[in-house]
């Protein structure tokens, strides 16, 4: 998650071991992101998440450059009401805040979680808070490359991006959120960990969806080219964290 308080104090990728002097939480127990060894996971029945109507349809947002991410909020945020869900063993409605992408300085590495030890190119965060317990819960998708010829939304996104370079340049767009996730997918694992940017706030609810989503290398050359080489943060310990996955899918390990 990005463009939180950090009470005007300067960040990088460079060396994000550095994080903790400025930031405390960055040297909690319960940090983020982790490698998930699926072996060691536990088995829970999660319900089905039920996503409101306006994610099935195009949306104006605004993308800004804040020189470490681009992040994509609605252009109105009164309209926030209307994107949200539910379910998906969470308690209460969770509306969309932000989202935005993290990769790497090439396609070997660049996703922020990890499979089994596997780094995938890209990894997309979709970040949620129920305003009635302020409880934040971000939806995360792994992004792999594509050889298809025709563009897909992840990869209009990159184009959309090269339009402003300089710092805190922002455009206006329109995104199909069901187009950028997998509305539908019931394959996922979820535990407790923290923001991946500073202030690396914890108690963040966290469902790393397995059903990849698809990108680009030009999209994400371009990327690379017009903003940050890479922008994200190694895993950290997960400190005896319980990690569960969705049972309801046939094939979870």
């Amino acid at each position: 998650m990005s463009r939180l308080q950090t009470n005007g104090i300067h960040w990088n990728y460079d060396n994000p071991n550095d994080w903790s002097k400025d930031f405390p939480c960055a040297n909690g127990l319960c940090q983020s992101p982790i490698n998930i060894n699926t072996i060691d996971t536990f088995p829970e029945f999660y319900p089905k998440f039920e996503f409101s109507s306006s994610y099935f349809r195009d949306q104006v947002f605004t993308l800004t450059n804040d020189n470490q991410q681009i992040t994509v909020e609605l252009k109105h945020q009164i309209d926030e009401n209307e994107l949200w869900f539910q379910g998906g063993g969470l308690t209460g409605r969770f509306h969309l805040i932000n989202f935005h992408l993290h990769w790497g300085r090439n396609h070997r590495h660049g996703s922020e979680h990890e499979l089994n030890g596997y780094r995938y190119p890209a990894e997309a965060h979709f970040v949620h808070k129920n305003h009635q317990t302020n409880r934040i819960a971000v939806l995360a998708y792994f992004l792999n490359i594509s050889d298809e010829n025709q563009q897909n939304e992840w990869d209009k996104f990159a184009q959309l991006s090269t339009q402003f370079m300089s710092k805190h340049a922002r455009i206006t767009c329109r995104l199909n959120l069901d187009r950028l996730m997998r509305i539908d997918s019931r394959r996922f694992y979820r535990y407790i960990g923290s923001l991946t940017t500073p202030p690396c706030t914890e108690d963040i609810i966290w469902t790393m969806f397995t059903d990849e989503m698809t990108i680009k290398e030009e999209s994400l050359s371009l990327l690379r080219q017009t903003h940050t080489r890479k922008n994200y943060r190694p895993v950290q310990p997960i400190n005896g964290r319980t990690i569960f996955r969705n049972c309801h899918y046939p094939g979870m390990i």
